[in-house]
């Protein structure tokens, strides 16, 4: 009687359906990263249409949009324990409630800084406001970025100052400002023309020193000539539209010492290091630098104070993991991605509220 011989595969036979089965995953991979990009980057941009409505339902409740820093800040000395200027509350912990944060906001006591003080004490608010500091929120974290979750970093999301490039003046060129409101009836450049947020990668904590491509604080060793405070009461708030040449020097200067790498210059990582101050740096950027620009690829620059963070530097730039581009919201509630490429002419344009530009759809 004949038995029927069952034959198994050859080892050569298995290697290669391996190699096929491998690029087939080859294959499949970028596709499937490319989805979950695409949906990171839905997220995020949905993430800014809320925050940009909630701005909007707040200017409906109060008559403007909400003071970009300096929320609690007062003209005298610290009279009610916290320090005047520096390290106060800003935009986006003002519209806490109209992103159903209600009780996070109950718990702020406005009275302090959300922010400690190495001047005194008694300037002190991280431990009247601890709950509130250390809240991570989702709707303030770009789900593409992810560093955020290595260290205390917690805001992609920041408010446009526009072209300012002198960040401690009270006032700007963009929707928001240092100490001052504006309301739409001051957008006269058009609310779908004019940024109102943006977002920005984190500060690379764990890299302190080393220059980290876009994510990286520095101080010049140079002076900056386009940010010369001297000039805030006769160039519209040192705005770059008065002095682009001055301020394409301080971006080189910045790029220059970028490239040196030098730990003497390179500032502590904290860029975006809380969502509830409105430090520019942490809170607040400028459109001046395109986003992800491959010229000026650091992430913000201070002079004047080597080691320091990168808060209330002259220039803090939009920065994404997003391919080819980074999201923002306009004053008008609508949120859209702007591709890297854009001019840089037409960047400042939107970064201005009232400079009179007019902006082709087609432009961006």
């Amino acid at each position: 009687m004949n038995t029927l011989r069952r034959h198994g595969f050859t080892l050569i036979e298995l290697l290669v359906v391996i190699a096929i089965i491998a690029v087939l995953i080859s294959l499949l991979l970028p596709a499937v990263q490319s989805a979950r990009e695409a949906a990171r980057r839905a997220q995020c941009i949905n993430n800014l249409k809320q925050i940009a409505l909630a701005a909007h339902n707040y200017h409906q409740a109060t008559g403007s949009f909400p003071m970009g820093n300096g929320v609690n800040w007062t003209p005298t000395s610290a009279t009610s324990g916290y320090y005047t200027d520096w390290g106060t509350w800003g935009c986006l912990a003002m519209i806490l409630p109209f992103l159903e944060q209600q009780p996070l906001y109950n718990a702020a006591n406005f009275n302090w800084d959300p922010w400690w003080s190495s001047y005194d004490s008694q300037w002190d608010g991280t431990a009247v406001n601890t709950t509130v500091f250390r809240t991570n929120l989702s709707s303030f974290m770009c789900p593409s970025d992810g560093l955020w979750a290595k260290n205390i970093c917690n805001n992609n999301y920041y408010g446009s100052l526009g072209t300012t490039t002198f960040t401690s003046l009270d006032g700007s060129t963009g929707i928001f400002a240092h100490k001052q409101t504006y309301s739409i009836g001051s957008v006269t450049d058009g609310t779908s023309n004019t940024i109102a947020f943006a977002e920005a990668l984190v500060g690379d904590e764990s890299s302190p020193g080393i220059p980290v491509p876009y994510r990286n604080s520095l101080t010049p060793s140079s002076p900056m000539a386009g940010s010369d405070p001297s000039l805030g009461a006769n160039s519209g708030y040192s705005d770059a539209n008065t002095n682009p040449a001055n301020v394409l020097l301080d971006l080189q200067t910045c790029s220059t010492n970028f490239v040196a790498g030098n730990p003497a210059v390179n500032s502590d990582q904290d860029k975006g290091y809380t969502w509830t101050t409105g430090s520019p740096g942490i809170g607040l950027l400028q459109i001046i630098v395109p986003p992800n620009s491959d010229k000026w690829k650091w992430s913000a620059c201070r002079f004047g104070c080597v080691g320091c963070g990168a808060d209330f530097g002259q220039y803090t730039n939009v920065t994404s993991n997003h391919p080819g581009g980074a999201n923002v919201a306009m004053a008008d509630g609508s949120a859209r991605f702007i591709k890297n490429s854009i001019a840089m002419s037409t960047w400042w344009s939107l970064g201005t509220k009232g400079n009179g530009e007019v902006i082709s759809a087609d432009s961006y």
